[in-house]
């Protein structure tokens, strides 16, 4: 009895060793990881201009995919928006972006070069354009500035 128990932990310890040997521990590229938490389709809660809360966002949903590249880390991976829009608004309806950085601390949208900060805590994104003067955007052409220059901050839940 006692060599059968020796064979089945000896076994079982033999089956162990093997299945960890086959184990890759290092971790992944931030930026990969990063994608993972953005890449879904995330519900507009609040939209505001210089800490004024907008109404004329109604109904918007951003879904955020790309494919990790670890020969471009940096992207580019695509963005959508569905939804009604102020005319002109911060954001076009679509294109794609870049992570600012290996560090995977901000975005940036292909087209204008518009940098974006965002914050990810559990299902809630942020994302933050600070002092935004450019152009904004109306059916994927620009169109007036003023009604769109300041400091926007959209808050959306995952879907």
């Amino acid at each position: 009895m006692k060599l059968s128990a020796k064979k089945i932990i000896l076994s079982a310890c033999a089956g162990l060793l093997l299945m960890a040997c086959g184990k890759d521990d290092s971790p992944k590229p931030l930026n990969e990881v990063k994608l993972g938490e953005l890449s879904k389709t995330w519900n507009l809660t609040e939209a505001k201009l210089d800490g004024t809360t907008r109404n004329d966002f109604q109904n918007v949903k951003l879904t955020i995919s790309g494919s990790f590249n670890s020969a471009n880390p940096l992207g580019p991976y695509n963005f959508d928006f569905v939804g009604t829009f102020p005319n002109p608004s911060p954001w076009p309806t679509d294109g794609e972006w870049t992570f600012s950085d290996e560090n995977a601390t901000s975005i940036i949208r292909s087209g204008d070069s518009q940098v974006v900060t965002y914050a990810v805590s559990g299902n809630q994104l942020t994302l933050t354009i600070s002092g935004y003067s450019g152009p904004g955007f109306t059916g994927g052409s620009f169109s007036r500035t003023k009604a769109v220059t300041g400091t926007w901050i959209f808050t959306f839940t995952a879907q």
